[in-house]
């Protein structure tokens, strides 16, 4: 077997892995993230609204449950990376297999997009539900982060599509050789 696809195999095993790892570790860290949230007082600065004071336990869940949205694409992603560097692993690379794999990240990006606009207006509604009535917010917004994962989306999916015409080309190279 040539060299480089041995290489390829081997470092494909292990994103395997890194991904599998990545795809447990996002619930995990979003559980202990919401679990703790009223010690954390740098990750408060990062949620679309400002937290004041000591959130309730109802609201932390439904927090959870809200971040699952963008957390839940990004496992779907990872999944598709590593049903991807599965088939690197077994020393598979042009195939349809792969260009379903990254034609399904690039619509994962997009969805991430949208689940994060999601997000961004569940937990707005979510952290200031306890606030008096007329203090409560509601966020809708998109932010650059949004835009970037929609533009890799479609990077993604153009690179797929250059990858499908290469296999075809590839196969049909096959068929006369």
């Amino acid at each position: 077997m040539d060299p480089q696809v041995v290489r390829i195999a081997k470092v494909s095993a292990r994103l395997r892995l890194v991904s599998t790892l990545l795809m447990i570790a996002i619930p995990v860290v979003l559980v202990l993230v919401w679990a703790f949230v009223n010690h954390l007082p740098y990750f408060s600065s990062q949620l679309p609204v400002p937290v004041k004071g000591y959130l309730p336990r109802a609201t932390r869940i439904l927090a959870f449950l809200a971040s699952m949205l963008p957390g839940g694409v990004a496992i779907y992603a990872l999944s598709r990376l590593r049903r991807l560097f599965d088939l690197y692993s077994q020393g598979i690379i042009f195939r349809a297999a792969n260009v379903e794999c990254f034609r399904q990240l690039g619509y994962a990006l997009f969805a991430w997009a949208a689940a994060g606009f999601l997000f961004k207006t569940l937990a707005g509604i979510i952290l200031t539900f306890h606030w008096t009535p007329g203090t409560r917010l509601l966020v809708v917004g998109i932010d650059s982060q949004d835009v970037l994962a929609v533009f890799m989306g479609l990077v993604v999916i153009t690179v797929a599509w250059v990858m499908d015409q290469g296999r075809k080309l590839y196969e049909e190279q096959e068929l006369f050789v």
